[in-house]
């Protein structure tokens, strides 16, 4: 059992009438308290937060992109991450593909020929890992791309908003020369020794450098040997060569314009240069023109094949 333990107190009273003290006194008292007084208990507690997620790896595949001529190509930038809140707080992702010569920018400027951007990438569990999720940004990535270096910078955020950023390693864009044209000349209904209109041939650069141009022609549209030496080939006759021109410049005439040939010939001071403009074509695709006159001798439809060529300036 318990001892009592007895505690003792004073207190001491004083009454004051102005400067004078007419009475003081002085009270003891003292109780008994029961049991020990050196055994406490203390709570704790502590409010465990949202962990941040951790990217600790970004890829961009195919790590050689081979652009397609005229169309798009899909580049993939993959991102790693760890959760410990569970793979499925990774929210999504966020990135931009850039050449690395432009880098990064101000996050504002983008364009098809040197930076892209993607927002609300998806995000999926990797495997069967419990604390890691992969988010892929997939961009399709337009002909005229500068050839060299690129990077891709990816930020992932978790459903508290907080996030984690990384780079990923350079990726080669390689060069690509490509080149379009018109699939067809008609030059129309004519009689004998009648000279056409002048017809508009568009050629465009369909690759991401400059280009020469060049071309050759064979009447028909199977024997590329041209055997027969002609521009044309008719249901009666041929046309030669030289009945089919070119010019670079509208209106020249015929006299001034250039014939053909079956070699292969640049066309003199006719570089096409790489797009740049996302909204539509401009000095990356320049016209020709074209006439031909029809000699005696040949009749019905007559059809050949004009093939060009692009190589890099």
């Amino acid at each position: 059992m318990k001892k009592a333990m007895p505690l003792i107190g004073f207190v001491f009273t004083t009454l004051l009438v102005g400067a004078f003290i007419l009475l003081t006194s002085i009270t003891m008292f003292s109780f008994d308290v029961i049991g020990d007084i050196n055994n406490r208990t203390t709570l704790t507690e502590v409010n465990v937060t949202n962990t941040a997620p951790i990217l600790f790896h970004v890829e961009i595949s195919p790590s050689t992109v081979d652009l397609v001529p005229g169309s798009t190509t899909q580049v993939n930038c993959t991102g790693y991450v760890e959760d410990m809140n569970g793979w499925a707080d990774v929210k999504g992702a966020n990135a931009t593909l850039y050449d690395e010569s432009y880098g990064m920018g101000d996050g504002l400027t983008f364009g098809n020929s040197f930076r892209y951007n993607l927002t609300g990438c998806g995000c999926s569990q990797l495997e069967s890992e419990l604390y890691n999720a992969t988010c892929v940004c997939s961009f399709d990535v337009w002909y005229y791309a500068n050839n060299g270096t690129w990077q891709c910078n990816m930020t992932v955020e978790d459903n508290y908003g907080l996030k984690s950023t990384l780079n990923s390693s350079g990726a080669t864009v390689n060069t690509v020369i490509g080149i379009y044209t018109g699939s067809s000349i008609n030059y129309g209904n004519l009689s004998v020794t009648e000279y056409s209109a002048e017809k508009i041939l568009n050629i465009s650069n369909f690759g991401n450098v400059n280009i020469n141009v060049s071309l050759r022609a064979f009447g028909g549209t199977s024997d590329r040997n041209n055997p027969t030496n002609s521009s044309m080939m008719c249901e009666t006759g041929i046309m030669d060569l030289g009945y089919q021109r070119y010019a670079k410049e509208p209106g020249l005439g015929w006299e001034l314009m250039t014939e053909i040939t079956n070699t292969t010939t640049i066309i003199p001071e006719y570089t096409l240069p790489v797009r740049t403009n996302d909204t539509s074509h401009q000095q990356d695709t320049n016209n020709t023109y074209w006439m031909v006159y029809v000699p005696v001798g040949v009749s019905g439809r007559c059809n050949g094949t004009i093939e060009f060529w692009a190589t890099q300036t």
